[in-house]
């Protein structure tokens, strides 16, 4: 894992289901809060799927709890069904937020988000080969 302090990826990752890869979020984001992201992660799908793309899902989190504003991008090793909605998850592209971040911050982080739309720039995210590649477009 190479770390810039505002993304962070993570490639091959061995995770087998939905529980396994919000935890990973949770403890990241804070491991001393973990329990409570975790409910913050399953309310956020109860409100609509995150799927946006193929093979792509983007789960958000603005909470107190979170240390650092930053994006995680995590690469499965092997696709993932996250539920009957939401098949064959490859990519889990995560905004965690801090709570009254800067407008600096959430500037960056919309910027971020706009490049999304681009479809190019989400099969880059999928097929790169290495983390130093990734960072590079991102």
């Amino acid at each position: 894992m190479m770390n810039d302090n505002f993304f962070q990826v993570f490639l091959d990752q061995p995770f087998k289901d939905k529980a396994h890869v919000q935890r990973f979020i949770a403890e990241f984001a804070n491991s001393a809060e973990s329990e409570e992201l975790i409910d913050l992660l399953q309310q956020r799908e109860k409100v609509g799927n995150t799927m946006i793309a193929e093979h792509v899902i983007l789960p958000h989190l603005e909470s107190p709890k979170i240390k650092q504003s930053q994006v995680l991008l995590i690469r499965l090793a092997e696709p993932i069904d996250f539920d009957e909605k939401t098949s064959a998850v490859q990519l889990i592209i995560t905004i965690l937020l801090k709570s009254n971040e800067s407008q600096v911050m959430k500037k960056k982080i919309a910027q971020f988000t706009r490049r999304l739309a681009d479809d190019d720039f989400i099969e880059q995210l999928l097929s790169l080969e290495n983390e130093t590649a990734i960072y590079h477009i991102l």
